[in-house]
Order: structure tokens, then sequence, then C-alpha cells
């Protein structure tokens, strides 16, 4: 499935409708979403799930070890459903709600122009990264000027859009402190590992996907200023 956007997949869907007739269009694409959800993270879900419920229960039973004259059957019982069950749920749940969530502050963007051309800008192309919770989601990619950028948005501040290169950079203490203050003025970020170009989709407005074509690559020529070392970025497919 493209991630261009996500309505895009859900246009598909739609004309999907007369073979599904009794299936709301809506839930259609909720399901797509749920699926790529699993499909990327069911795993690191799974492992973290065991993992909190094991910690969780571990140091309870400890704390039991030590205190369980003074703790009641009904109490014991409560207790360990909460760490077991509840808790580790109700933190997952909060992470898959922040996936969701990121999708759909993306997809707000991508919904309005130019952000919806991106592809003939070169932005054809997906790889995977992992998010702030570490869930992992599709990301476009796309190569300007001999370098890779990648397109996503910082779930804290959704009306920002983010062009980012990935690069070691190979700056002392001194050199980098100077290119970040530097860089702040262009609304460019700087660190060890790489250039992101914040664009305010709601402040900085391009009359056309060429204007923002030229923004783009006078970024490039910015970054390759700068001592740094590119990482490649690997296309996912479908395997």
């Amino acid at each position: 499935m493209k991630l261009v956007a996500i309505n895009k997949h859900c246009r598909k869907l739609k004309d999907l409708s007369v073979e599904m007739p009794n299936a709301p269009y809506s839930n259609r694409c909720q399901q797509a979403e749920m699926n790529e959800l699993l499909e990327l993270n069911r795993k690191f879900l799974t492992k973290s799930y065991l993992w909190m419920s094991g910690i969780l229960t571990s140091g309870f039973s400890i704390f039991l070890y030590f205190f369980h004259s003074e703790i009641t059957v009904n109490w014991i019982f409560i207790i360990y459903s909460l760490t077991l069950i509840v808790l580790p749920l109700f933190v997952l749940s909060a992470w898959i709600s922040d996936w969701f969530r990121k999708r759909k502050y993306k997809e707000q963007i991508l919904n309005n122009k130019p952000y919806s051309e991106l592809k003939n800008i070169g932005f054809t192309r997906k790889t995977i990264k992992p998010n702030h919770n570490s869930l992992i989601d599709y990301v476009q990619f796309a190569k300007i000027n001999d370098c890779e950028l990648i397109f996503d948005i910082d779930i804290m501040n959704p009306k920002i859009a983010e062009f980012q290169i990935y690069g070691y950079t190979n700056l002392n203490n001194s050199e980098f402190t100077e290119k970040f203050k530097e860089l702040k003025s262009n609304n460019i970020d700087i660190s060890y590992f790489g250039f992101s170009k914040m664009i305010n989709t709601k402040k900085e407005k391009f009359n056309s996907i060429q204007e923002l074509e030229q923004t783009l690559r006078e970024f490039t020529h910015i970054v390759k200023k700068i001592k740094y070392d590119p990482i490649p970025i690997k296309e996912w497919k479908k395997i």
C-alpha cells in the first residue's frame, strides 16, 4: 500500500464498496490503518507488554514477600490485575493513540497544497521510522540535489512540516554551537545525526510545489556547506 497519503488508500477501498456494501467507508479506512499498525509493530507491542507486566509484577511480588501479612487477599488480586493487565494495556493504548494521532496530523498537511503534490518532486518512496514512543510508521522520502530528504512531523508541533536529512555531523563542540545558532535563523535544526528544515504550514505559504521544491533545494545547499557524512535511507519494500 502506498503511503503518499492514507486517503489515497481509502479511495481505493471506496472503489471496493460495491463488493463490500455493508462495510462503512470510514471503518474500512480505520481497519486498513490498524492492519498497518500491527504489521509494523506487532512484535514491539508484544515485547513491551511482556516487559512492562513482568517488571511491575516482579516489583510487587518482591514487596509482597516482605509485607504479605499486611495485605488482604482482595488487594493482592486487585494489584496483580493492575500489574499484569490494566497498567501495561493502558500504556500501550496511549502509545497506539499517539500513533494514530500523528497520522491524522500528517494527513491534515498532506491533504492541502502544495504538500498534496509532494510526489511531483520525488516523494514517491517510503521507509520506516520510529515515533517518539518507538512505534514505527511509514514516512515518505525523496532525493533532491543529491540529498535524501524525509518528510515527517513532530506530534508536539503538528502544524510544522519537517524535512530531514540524516548524516553524522563532523563538528567539534564550538563549531556545532556556532552552526546551531546560525541555522536557527533559517528554521533549520542541527543535531549530531542530521538536519531538519522546519516549515510552519499555517504561516509559511507556497504558491506552488515548485516554490516548496526551491526552498528544499536551498536547504540542501546550506547543508552541503557543513561537514557531514550522509546516512543512506533504505527504501521499505514489503516482502
